[in-house]
């Protein structure tokens, strides 16, 4: 039976197979499951380009009381970042989607961290957030929520990510696992800088 899965098949076709079992592998074994998982929704992320909202909906001004703490405890309140763009990205560590694009948001924050308020929310424990961002060499600003989420960020899907512009409207409402370190997406960051 071996003999003939070597004949029919080419040199190819059993690196393949070859590559699935393992991947299927490293799946079922717990240790290996949440980073096997992330790198095979990585490789996919060049399909999944967020759109842009043609309605752009406002912000609700409740939304502006809501409240962020940074994994030193400093809190910080939404409504001080009125006039600014702003990228929203709700995510958790134990989250296979999550991973695999915080090397791509990782990269746009590096290029835009400067001019863009980046805010990484996670509902875990500072703890957990810090030693798992150290552990893969993130630097990304990371933040728990101290009040309740406001309506417009209200999800049930994690990666969900949103951007803002300076007149608080939604650019973007993404849910799920996305490219954002293309050229639209930098693109659209330029515009919107730019917008007075």
């Amino acid at each position: 039976m071996l003999k003939n899965y070597f004949k029919k098949k080419s040199k190819f076709a059993i690196a393949v197979d070859i590559f699935i079992v393992v991947m299927l592998i490293l799946l079922v074994i717990p240790a290996t499951r949440k980073n096997t998982a992330a790198l095979i929704i990585k490789s996919t992320l060049i399909v999944h380009q967020p759109k842009i909202n043609k309605e752009k909906p406002q912000l609700n001004t409740e939304t502006y009381n809501w409240q962020l703490q940074d994994l030193q405890g400093n809190t910080i309140l939404f409504e001080n970042l009125k006039n600014k763009v702003v990228f929203i990205n709700l995510w958790a560590t134990w989250c296979p989607p999550c991973i695999a694009e915080l090397p791509d948001l990782q990269k746009l924050y590096n290029q835009y961290g400067d001019k863009v308020t980046f805010l990484f929310i996670s509902n875990e424990d500072p703890a957990v957030i810090s030693a798992f961002l150290e552990k893969r060499d993130f630097d990304i600003p990371a933040y728990i929520p101290v009040s309740q989420y406001p309506a417009d960020f209200e999800t049930n899907s994690i990666p969900t990510s949103f951007l803002i512009d300076k007149k608080g409207k939604i650019v973007i409402d993404k849910k799920g696992v996305a490219k954002w370190n293309s050229k639209r997406i930098k693109s659209v960051l330029d515009v919107l800088l730019n917008q007075q």
